[in-house]
């Protein structure tokens, strides 16, 4: 046997660095990657994060996206196009684009305050959210802030639902018992024993926060065990503190603040990136000339500076790129998937079209683990304010489910799992008996011999 060695030439493919890093912002929620940012300002000098002196438009009143108002600029042809031209002629300092950066939680629920309110309760808006202490408690009553303000208490009521509706569950509430109310209103899907959980929270609390089991279930008479039953579940599922979910990554709260905002304009719906309303980050200006001045021979510095200078520039610039990546392949995979579920943004859940990642990566030219990658662990606002899982656009099944909670709530009495077939069927649903087992187990229904 003879053996001899030899050299060859071999193509692989293999991911970029900046490839895989982008890959790994996409797939951040907004908490994940407030914290990313603040992690990369840390590090590295030649990124900085500026105040926007002014995120509203002075003409039209909409929050600004990179300290532009992209409403205006539509509206006017001409400028439009001048914008462009402009971008096009300055390609040398695109990294300079500004780019959203994170706040903190009530800055991120002021802001969604602020795009929800109408423009004669911005400072009621404000007001309320400044008021809240960290824990999301509000430390004023609502006739002592109708005091301050001038205003009628009515008005101060209405904001603060609205900051309860778009908030974290238990937002705004002035005590720990009505904080678990808020919650347990916002239990989505119900849980068991929910009438029974909310009577304990709203009638006898102090009874129940003083241990007395036994002499709450003989005056609601019920057994022991389900009182155990609601302590369970409001360990399990309610939060004494709102605002202490929010620093949770993947918390229940991160389902309510949204990474996509939709909303309509002119009889359209359109996308706005919600970072994109936040503080904004830049290339630092020193560093930026020092880079350039050194790389044209119009500066002197030591190997050690420029090595220093080229690799926080070149990590600031690819940053500042990746961000704006991330930005543009959300905004389009939402501008298709916003195409394909029209009528389930205008009329409800019963209009949800079955759709697939697969489908919008082929539609807008990407991978579909990219289209997964963008859409995983994120929430969009929807134009009548609800805040809804990304995942939501692809599960069919969930009209299916809507249809299934109706026919029960609506019984008569208890039907099966064979009649709630039949009915479906009516409905134009052709679904397996064990398929309606599972959607009725995933709704927390019980059988109808429970019910």
């Amino acid at each position: 046997m003879q053996m001899s060695m030899g050299m060859g030439m071999e193509q692989q493919m293999r991911a970029s660095p900046a490839l895989v890093a982008l890959n790994n912002m996409l797939v951040l929620n907004a908490l994940e990657l407030e914290q990313l940012v603040r992690q990369e300002l840390a590090d590295n000098p030649a990124l900085e994060q500026i105040e926007a002196a002014d995120l509203q438009c002075e003409i039209c009143g909409r929050l600004l996206q990179d300290s532009v108002c992209y409403a205006c600029l539509r509206a006017d042809q001409d400028l439009w196009a001048a914008e462009r031209e402009f971008a096009a002629a300055d390609r040398e300092i695109d990294p300079l684009l500004s780019v959203p950066a994170p706040a903190s939680p009530i800055d991120l629920l002021s802001s969604e305050l602020r795009l929800a309110v109408g423009s004669a309760d911005l400072v009621i808006a404000e007001y309320l959210a400044g008021s809240l202490n960290e824990h999301g408690f509000l430390e004023c009553a609502v006739a002592d802030l109708a005091d301050q303000l001038g205003v009628a208490e009515e008005r101060i009521s209405a904001v603060l639902r609205l900051m309860q509706e778009i908030g974290p569950p238990g937002i705004g509430a002035c005590s720990t018992q009505e904080c678990l109310l808020l919650q347990i209103d916002r239990l989505d899907p119900p849980v068991p024993l929910q009438g029974l959980l909310r009577t304990v929270v709203s009638e006898y609390w102090d009874d129940f926060a003083a241990h007395r089991y036994t002499e709450l279930s003989r005056t609601l008479g019920v057994s022991y065990q389900m009182i155990e039953q609601v302590r369970d579940i409001i360990r399990t599922c309610l939060h004494p503190y709102p605002l202490a979910q929010a620093t949770e990554s993947g918390g229940r709260t991160a389902a309510l603040q949204a990474d996509v905002v939709i909303y309509v304009e002119h009889d359209q719906f359109l996308v706005d990136v919600a970072e994109s309303r936040r503080l904004m980050l830049r290339l630092n200006p020193l560093y930026q000339e020092l880079s350039r001045a050194v790389g044209k021979g119009q500066a002197e510095a030591s190997a050690e500076e420029t090595e220093h200078l080229r690799s926080h520039v070149s990590r600031a610039r690819l940053f500042l790129k990746n961000m704006r990546h991330r930005r543009a392949t959300i905004q389009r995979i939402t501008e298709y998937v916003i195409s394909r579920q029209e009528d389930f943004l205008r009329h409800g859940i019963r209009h949800l079209q079955p759709l697939t990642r697969t489908e919008v990566g082929i539609a807008v030219e990407l991978n579909e683990s990219t289209v997964s990658r963008a859409t995983a662990k994120k929430f969009v606002q929807l134009p009548n304010r609800e805040v809804i899982p990304y995942s939501t656009f692809f599960s069919a099944s969930l009209s299916v489910k809507d249809v299934l909670k109706e026919i029960v709530a609506g019984e008569s009495q208890p039907l099966t799992d064979d009649e709630i077939v039949d009915l479906l069927r009516v409905r134009g649903f052709e679904l397996a008996r064990r398929t309606i087992a599972k959607y009725r187990g995933q709704l927390g229904i019980p059988p109808s011999t429970l019910r």
